[in-house]
């Protein structure tokens, strides 16, 4: 079996053999960190194939007696990192739109963008599994924290984070080309 440095200096090489077993002995333990940080085994799953490919696509810059084991983990901390901090400009997003129809501050044409994305956006809602478009509603537009929404319905909070962040991504679906061509409309 070979050590994890030689699996390197062959991954170096484009050796795909190599670099299947260095996934093998490495996905899991990347994995289970991804999904403690985002309670989502999807966004772990993609946030771990997305230190792969990066180490894929780097593979000519490593240097096998530099390498170990913590390269993987502060890649994976990294990209969680920035899966926050995109997620948070997501959410701002949305939430603001989501306040544009109670806004008096546009022109005709915008109140017109406002109104029709606001529709668009109260259809995506409306167009969410019960449980989930229950928990949005009352954690975006009812402004109710997680702890409130988790005690109101019985269910636990990691349920009701999930729940929000589902529904928000299913909401951005569709949206963003939109949301670009309306945010630019705004400002």
């Amino acid at each position: 079996m070979l050590s994890e440095k030689e699996l390197i200096t062959l991954i170096r090489q484009g050796d795909m053999r190599s670099f299947d077993e260095f996934y093998k002995r490495n996905w899991r333990g990347l994995y289970q960190t991804a999904y403690r940080a985002t309670g989502s085994s999807d966004d772990a799953k993609d946030l771990v194939q997305t230190v792969f490919i990066s180490l894929w696509k780097c593979r000519q810059n490593l240097s096998p007696e530099q390498y170990n084991s913590s390269y993987l983990l502060r890649a994976l901390k990294n990209n969680i990192i920035n899966f926050y901090k995109k997620d948070a400009i997501r959410k701002k997003g949305v939430d603001e739109l989501l306040q544009l129809n109670n806004s008096n501050e546009f022109t005709n044409e915008d109140d017109l963008i406002a109104k029709e994305l606001s529709l668009t956006i109260e259809g995506r809602i409306k167009e969410l599994p019960d449980k989930m478009q229950q928990v949005f509603v009352l954690s975006r537009q009812q402004n109710l924290s997680i702890g409130e929404i988790s005690e109101m319905l019985n269910i636990a909070p990691r349920t009701v984070k999930n729940q929000i962040s589902n529904a928000l991504k299913i909401l951005r679906t569709g949206l963003d080309i939109f949301l670009l061509i309306t945010l630019l409309f705004i400002k």
